[in-house]
């Protein structure tokens, strides 16, 4: 039965009852009232449970003047190319039409991915600087001495050391090394890797260590990750010279952000801190 004709039923059973009899109790009136928000919140649930028919999109996003206001741009566009009809250019644009659907479907999912850009350093500023991230966990896979060497990587390591300084964010960073850096017979990791190491380190950034060796078994926990509180992951991932970025990946997907804390627990199991580490060697040897 419709909602709305359930509804319109205790409306008339309201009136009939109070026709035919003067003491109506508020039990009754009650039970009635009951009723029909039962019925309404109902007929709600159904609505949200389901998605917004093409008729009903532009309503539904009308409350957002955000995305509104893109969605208007975009059926802009789409209406100019539907009023092309030159077969060749039709055939190109709706190739690019079906990446646009891919990547937009991507967004709706909560993943925000860059291809080869530093643009995403100012998302990752924006993320450490927001009230709700308390937490920042660093995964570093180093595989060579210029990770985070250059101009863009030290203005975000400064960046990090001032958020510390000014209690804005606790930050910890595992650090993987390859054996190369770290060869199994040294102590620490090479002069350089471990200059780098070592300035996190007296500016507060809570530093572990891990060899890449002792994760042979463990495939999954050798990715280059960042976690901010409990709001996105951060993924990256570099070219085949390892020494640029080819694609980050901001994941706001809440099952992302625990799955990225399952595997950093997993890997400090396997990592020691910098600090214990310091204990029991100089930097001098």
């Amino acid at each position: 039965m419709p909602a709305s004709v359930a509804i319109a039923g205790c409306l008339v059973s309201v009136g009939v009852a109070w026709l035919n009899s003067r003491v109506l109790t508020l039990t009754f009136f009650g039970t009635i009232a009951s009723l029909c928000l039962g019925l309404l919140l109902m007929r709600w649930r159904e609505n949200r449970s389901r998605d917004p028919t093409l008729l009903e999109t532009p309503f539904f996003l009308a409350h957002d003047a955000e995305v509104f206001k893109r969605y208007r741009a975009i059926s802009r566009q789409m209406l100019r190319v539907s009023g092309r009809v030159e077969p060749n250019y039709r055939k190109s644009a709706l190739r690019e039409l079906d990446v646009a659907v891919e990547k937009l479907t991507e967004i709706g999912d909560g993943k925000i991915v860059f291809q080869g850009t530093e643009a995403w350093r100012l998302v990752y500023e924006q993320l450490l600087r927001d009230p709700s991230v308390l937490v920042y966990r660093s995964v570093a896979l180093v595989k060579n001495t210029s990770y985070w060497q250059d101009g863009a990587g030290l203005q975000s390591m400064q960046l990090n050391f001032d958020l510390i300084a000014r209690s804005v964010v606790t930050i910890e960073r595992t650090v993987i090394v390859t054996n190369e850096l770290w060869p199994p017979d040294d102590d620490l990791p090479t002069e350089m890797l471990r200059q780098w190491i070592h300035e996190q380190s007296v500016n507060g950034v809570y530093i572990r260590l891990v060899r890449k060796s002792d994760l042979l078994d463990e495939p999954e926990l050798l990715r280059d990750i960042g976690i901010y509180g409990f709001t996105a992951t951060g993924t990256q991932e570099f070219d085949d010279s390892d020494r640029r970025t080819s694609k980050f990946t901001l994941d706001f997907d809440f099952d992302s952000v625990r799955a990225a804390e399952s595997n950093w627990n997993r890997l400090n199991v396997y990592a020691t801190p910098y600090a214990e580490i310091l204990d029991r060697f100089s930097l001098g040897e």
